[in-house]
C-alpha cells in the first residue's frame, strides 16, 4: 500500500476569525488543498489534463471537534471512501498535536470539460484509488 503523507497548511492571520480561531469557512480551502496534495500523491504528478477531465464538488461535510487556533500545527490525512460509478468520496481526518480537531468528507463527480457532461471514473483513475485501498 503506498504511503500518503499529510498535507500541513500555515495557519495565516488572515484564516482566523475575531475570537482567534480558524474561520469554519476557511476548513474547505484546507480541504481543496489537501485533497490536491493527496492527489498528486496518490495518481502521480502530470497524470492528468484537468482542462479535459476532472472533477466537480458535489458535497461538503465538515464535524468541528476543537478550535484551531493561529500558530497551531494542523495536519490534514486524506484518502478515499466510497468509490461509486462517477463519484468519489474524500475523507479528511484534521489533527493538531496528534488531537482530532475535525473530520470531513467531500463527494467528487468525475466531470468532461469538453462535452460538459458526467462521466464514468476513468479506469486508470480508479485502478489507482482501488490499489491505494489494497483492493
Amino acid at each position: 500500500m503506498k504511503e500518503i503523507t499529510p498535507y500541513r497548511p500555515e495557519i495565516r492571520f488572515s484564516d482566523v476569525d475575531a475570537y482567534g480561531i480558524v474561520h469554519n469557512a476557511t476548513y474547505i480551502v484546507y480541504l481543496e488543498q489537501a485533497r490536491i496534495h493527496w492527489w498528486r500523491q496518490a495518481m502521480g504528478e502530470g497524470t492528468w489534463d484537468w482542462a479535459k477531465v476532472g472533477v466537480l464538488v458535489a458535497h461538503h461535510s465538515i464535524d468541528y471537534l476543537r478550535p484551531v487556533r493561529l500558530g497551531d500545527e494542523l495536519e490534514i490525512q486524506s484518502h478515499i471512501g466510497e468509490l461509486g460509478n462517477k463519484s468519489m468520496d474524500v475523507h479528511y481526518e484534521l489533527t493538531c498535536g496528534g488531537h482530532p480537531v475535525a473530520r470531513a468528507k467531500t463527494v467528487l463527480v468525475c466531470f468532461d470539460h469538453q462535452t460538459k457532461a458526467t462521466i464514468p471514473v476513468p479506469e486508470a483513475w480508479r485502478e489507482a484509488l482501488e490499489a491505494l485501498n489494497g483492493e
